[in-house]
């Protein structure tokens, strides 16, 4: 059963509860007043009759049989009967089965002690209510009673009629509610019927560009449109970083196999040869293990930073304590300095305390430095600087080289990107990568360009640490 049939059918259940209710109290009401009504018809009816008794002649007060009476027990209108004081039947409008209806001695008896009895007496096949009351005439000393008698078919009649028109109206009001609360119903839940209709164009064609029609209200409908927009916002990012993930992934795949292969191939042929010439000369077998370390030892670096960049793309951050970034630039210069005699290293660090971790940023360095290291010439210069900036600590290191082309700014973070294959045969690529994960990790960036020597700058940015509280 749909959602919009069931709020149908809670809608029309209440509407008819509340319409039976209804109902009922108007029915109660009006089998009260429909017998009030018609006792008051009598009433006022058999007051008049003994008004027109007190002035009528006295030819008038003597009994005489009904002329063109109507048949009481078919006819709705009030019959009047005139009765002396023994019940006697002196005039009246009405018969039943040809005579007029006959009054019992207690009702008579009872309005003559009480001035008016009110009863619903059987005459025949007939049931009539009656209204009786007692008439004097001091001048002629007679007296009777006047009767106002009409059959309670009338009530009867007029409760039904009642009764139909009662359910004709609840009914045609149950109709109109059904009608009503189907339309209103389909109406608020278009929108439920479009995200269905949506989720499942989504399902069959994986379009996640797809959006449900803005609903400029604030209901539930309302929230739920711009919910499910939202969600599909999330999800349709998501599916397309999962797909930049996924192309990152198989490419980094194939250029990892890529790197791996070379070295590979130079320690298989190196075992090779030390295989089948056993008895090669000192030398050439030297050569050849020194071949199988060096490649190992490539290998192993390449493994290392494969390792770090996998741990980056999990989200992983580096765990974080307060680390000195200008001591650590000495430090990392001073190494440098010395595995590097052929180049000038000119080091400015200032005490800069960041939030971070120390291995982490000394690696950091060591990439940054020997990236300048590969890309100058003997007898080149590089500059190391560590300040403190507006958003926390500035590393720049700089150096005297070629530059880097404008259009590979941005590229030269890429895994496995080389501006210069000619150039750095032994790296894999992978450095500026790790660089740029562990400013991330700080909570920095890091940026490329080109100084005013010509040559290559990095600058990086991370947190400093913050001030602690005196009280603590």
């Amino acid at each position: 059963m749909s959602l919009r049939t069931r709020i149908t059918l809670y809608g029309l259940g209440i509407v008819a509860l509340v319409l039976v209710v209804i109902t009922a109290l108007w029915i109660l009401l009006i089998a009260g007043s429909v017998p009030q009504n018609q006792d008051k018809e009598l009433a006022d009816r058999a007051d008049a009759a003994v008004r027109s008794i007190d002035w009528a002649p006295a030819g008038d007060l003597v009994a005489r049989p009904p002329l063109a009476a109507a048949d009481v027990a078919t006819s709705r209108e009030i019959t009047v009967l005139v009765l002396d004081g023994g019940g006697a039947v002196l005039s009246s409008t009405g018969v039943v089965g040809g005579q007029p209806p006959a009054m019992p001695a207690d009702v008579l008896a009872r309005a003559r002690t009480d001035g008016s009895a009110v009863a619903t007496v059987q005459t025949g096949p007939v049931s009539l209510r009656v209204h009786v009351r007692p008439w004097q005439r001091p001048d002629l000393g007679r007296s009777g009673f006047a009767v106002a008698a009409q059959t309670t078919s009338r009530v009867q009649t007029e409760r039904a009629v009642v009764v139909v028109v009662l359910l004709l109206a609840a009914l045609g009001s149950l109709v109109a509610a059904a009608v009503g609360i189907w339309l209103v119903a389909g109406r608020a839940l278009r929108p439920l019927r479009q995200l269905t209709a949506m989720a499942d164009e989504v399902g069959s064609s994986g379009d996640l560009g797809r959006r449900l029609p803005h609903v400029r209200r604030g209901d539930d409908v309302g929230r739920l449109t711009a919910s499910f927009n939202a969600m599909m916002e999330r999800l349709q990012d998501a599916h397309r970083r999962m797909a930049e993930a996924l192309a990152a992934q198989q490419r980094f795949t194939a250029d990892a196999s890529h790197e791996l292969r070379t070295p590979l191939t130079t320690v298989r042929s190196s075992a090779g040869f030390l295989r089948t010439h056993a008895d090669a000369a000192e030398p050439d077998r030297a050569a050849a293990l020194a071949d199988i370390e060096a490649e190992a030892a490539r290998m192993s670096r390449l493994v290392d930073d494969l390792l770090t960049l996998a741990r980056a793309d999990t989200g992983l951050r580096p765990r974080t304590q307060a680390v000195d970034l200008g001591e650590l630039a000495q430090q990392v210069c001073r190494q440098a300095a010395t595995l590097h005699p052929n180049r000038t290293l000119h080091c400015a660090g200032a005490p800069v305390q960041v939030l971070g971790e120390e291995d982490a940023l000394r690696r950091l360095l060591l990439i940054l430095v020997d990236n300048a290291v590969a890309h100058t010439e003997d007898g080149g210069n590089i500059w190391v600087a560590v300040t403190r900036g507006p958003g926390g600590a500035a590393l720049q290191v700089a150096d005297d080289g070629p530059g880097i082309p404008p259009h590979l700014q941005e590229r030269i973070f890429d895994r496995f990107f080389r501006a210069d294959e000619s150039r750095n045969r032994e790296g894999a690529g992978l450095g500026l990568s790790i660089a740029r994960w562990i400013v991330w990790a700080h909570g920095g960036r890091i940026c490329a360009f080109n100084n005013d020597r010509g040559g290559a700058s990095f600058l990086a940015e991370v947190a400093v640490t913050p001030p602690v509280s005196s009280n603590s």
